[in-house]
């Protein structure tokens, strides 16, 4: 079985399909994406006594599920620390994604594993709490790559941060991109209105009202990364459907005043397909038959060869231009001074152009990827119309 069909195999397991007939070395790639993609303690909740899947198999979902289990506890404690710190500074925290969906929306958190805590400040103090954060502890991951006060122009979150417990943190000062950030047209969000919406949990964190957050989840994953943020978006909206009640008309207005209806119809589409039973009215226009067919390739890309097939998706939509730009590192967003990112510590501009080029070229002699970069470049083109 080749890989995209291993993908689909995936896919129907996630769906309470029944299990796929596969031969050993098939139920180790298997076995492989769903690591890759954090699926294997759902895995294990949903499909854990299922003996057509292998007993080796089953128990490494076990062991997931149980490092999951220990890790949610961390994160939840990281959560609630870094939120008060940030609430004692005046600059009202808002926990995003993750966060609420571990906790009210799948039926354990281990379930939901997380690879970092976003949270959401206002835009005009999002400095500041940086800064505060700084200041008790949390260190930069890694090297900025632009001025701090570039940042906040032209991305919607800061540079990532370490706690001190070894959470990696995206504070955020924006829900979405930037227009003119992305190789297609960006959705708009009334942020103020969202903030307004938000609610206090039980232990005192912020978050967003579920509502919001499904769109949130629609646009970070068509719009910001074009379905490469994984399966687990699926389940995502499967379990907040059925925890939360969606007020239809109201989304779809707001999905269409905000420009990403038809984003959110893909989603919901696919949420269809994959995750049968989930609560859904859908509104406008189907998706291209296409696209929901090229959908599970790109939910489970293959994660080191994203940069390279990102890189050729956006020369094939926009041309040379936007090649030379991303292998000059320039960052730019609509009425804001472009800026060039800085690359010394990867062996300045040129250095790092040579390495990404040699790189994407070694990779792009592959079909698949080829293949992954035209599937990008599509999902773009649509997404401008």
């Amino acid at each position: 079985m080749d890989l995209p069909a291993l993908r689909r195999s995936l896919l129907a397991l996630l769906g309470q399909s029944a299990a796929p007939k596969l031969d050993p070395a098939e139920w180790q790639e298997l076995d492989r994406l769903a690591a890759l993609h954090r699926l294997a303690p759902l895995l294990h909740a949903e499909r854990g006594h299922d003996e057509a899947v292998p007993n080796a198999i089953r128990d490494g979902w076990r062991a997931a599920h149980r490092h999951a289990a220990i890790q949610a506890l961390a994160i939840r404690a990281e959560l609630e620390d870094c939120c008060a710190i940030l609430e004692r500074a005046g600059h009202q925290p808002i926990a995003l994604k993750g966060s609420w969906l571990a906790r009210h929306a799948y039926p354990e958190p281990a379930l939901r594993p997380m690879r970092d805590l976003d949270i959401w400040v206002p835009a005009q103090g999002v400095l500041s709490a940086f800064e505060v954060l700084l200041g008790r502890g949390y260190e930069l991951a890694e090297v900025p790559e632009m001025a701090l006060e570039d940042v906040v122009r032209l991305d919607k979150h800061m540079p990532a941060l370490l706690s001190p417990r070894g959470v990696v943190i995206e504070l955020h000062h924006h829900l979405w991109e930037p227009a003119g950030r992305l190789d297609h047209a960006s959705p708009s969000a009334d942020e103020a209105a969202i903030r307004g919406r938000s609610r206090v949990d039980s232990d005192g964190i912020r978050m967003l009202d579920p509502q919001d957050t499904l769109a949130h989840l629609i646009v970070h994953a068509v719009y910001s990364h074009r379905l490469d943020c994984g399966p687990l978006l699926l389940t995502d909206i499967d379990f907040l459907l059925r925890a939360a009640p969606i007020d239809w008309p109201t989304f779809w207005a707001e999905a269409k005043a905000g420009n990403w209806r038809s984003g959110a119809r893909l989603v919901l589409e696919l949420v269809q397909q994959w995750r049968p039973g989930a609560p859904i009215e859908l509104a406008g226009d189907p998706a291209p038959p296409e696209l929901v067919a090229m959908a599970p390739d790109l939910l489970l890309q293959e994660l080191d060869t994203r940069q390279s097939a990102q890189l050729a998706a956006a020369t094939l939509k926009a041309g040379p231009a936007r090649l030379i730009q991303r292998l000059l590192g320039r960052r730019s967003a609509e009425g804001e001074a472009a800026v060039t990112r800085d690359m010394r510590h990867e062996g300045g501009a040129l250095g790092w152009a040579a390495s990404r080029a040699w790189r994407s070229a070694s990779q792009l002699a592959r079909g698949d990827v080829r293949r992954q970069s035209r599937q990008l470049a599509a999902l773009s083109k649509w997404l401008d119309q």
